[in-house]
């Protein structure tokens, strides 16, 4: 039986997604930094399944330490790691417009220092073991979004990550992939005030997860496919088309 580690799996996308690993017979060990909601989500999960191989950890991701010791006890108490999905993620939209210097320190140190944690000491447990490590990344980090600088700059940066460990991984047979998801309903989205076009569900965002990461190999996992395409298309745009469509759209 496989073995797939989830961060921020008591909600949302992370939730849906251990879920659908559970139940197409992974051993499957579900993180998150609030204790409370992920006792609960494991209590959710395994209620209305038959496979019962479900561990949880109480992990923050941005806690270098507490990282090293949750994977470090995964390999020792379950087993080793085929697969982790990256998925912890801080989400804090600027409405206001204005220049916080908090926000970017909380999200960097989540997003971006949270994952680097991750795949630390991933690299070091997961090396000729032909393991494979998913990064939940963004669309928002195709390009710049209004109120969307510090989480973008993040997710940004996590693509680009994922592109160049794509290629440093090789040796160490560990396969990387990004997972980009359009709209997905969660409470993240929640506290979005525009319109969200193409809103999909978790447990849609966790189908497309499992089938990219369990079918042929694949270094990017997008949906919905219409809507990505055409933000992939928008990468391409010079500047000022891209402004401009974008100070329309938005009205912004």
């Amino acid at each position: 039986m496989k073995i797939v580690w989830i961060t921020g799996a008591s909600t949302g996308i992370g939730f849906a997604t251990a879920k659908k690993f559970l139940d197409n017979n992974w051993k499957v060990i579900i993180s998150s930094s609030n204790e409370n909601k992920l006792n609960e989500a494991k209590n959710r999960i395994l209620i209305n399944s038959s496979n019962k191989e479900l561990y949880s950890y109480k992990c923050d991701i941005s806690n270098r330490d507490q990282v090293k010791d949750t994977v470090i006890n995964i390999f020792n108490d379950i087993g080793d790691i085929n697969l982790a999905i990256l998925n912890a993620a801080a989400y804090s939209p600027n409405r206001d417009q204005e220049f916080s210097i908090d926000n970017y320190e909380m999200l960097i140190d989540v997003n971006l220092k949270g994952t680097l944690y991750c795949i630390e000491v991933l690299i070091e447990k997961m090396k000729e073991l032909q393991s494979h490590i998913a990064i939940v990344t963004s669309p928002v980090g195709y390009r710049g979004l209004p109120t969307a600088g510090a989480y973008g700059l993040t997710k940004s940066g996590l693509i680009n990550l994922g592109e160049s460990l794509y290629f440093d991984l090789k040796k160490k047979k560990i396969k990387i992939s990004i997972i980009n998801p359009g709209f997905i309903k969660t409470e993240s989205t929640k506290l979005n005030s525009f319109s969200m076009p193409f809103l999909k569900s978790s447990e849609f965002a966790a189908n497309k997860i499992f089938k990219g990461l369990t079918g042929t190999y694949k270094f990017e996992i997008y949906f919905p496919w219409f809507f990505l395409i055409m933000l992939k298309i928008m990468r391409i745009l010079p500047y000022k088309i891209y402004f401009y469509l974008i100070s329309k759209f938005t009205k912004l």
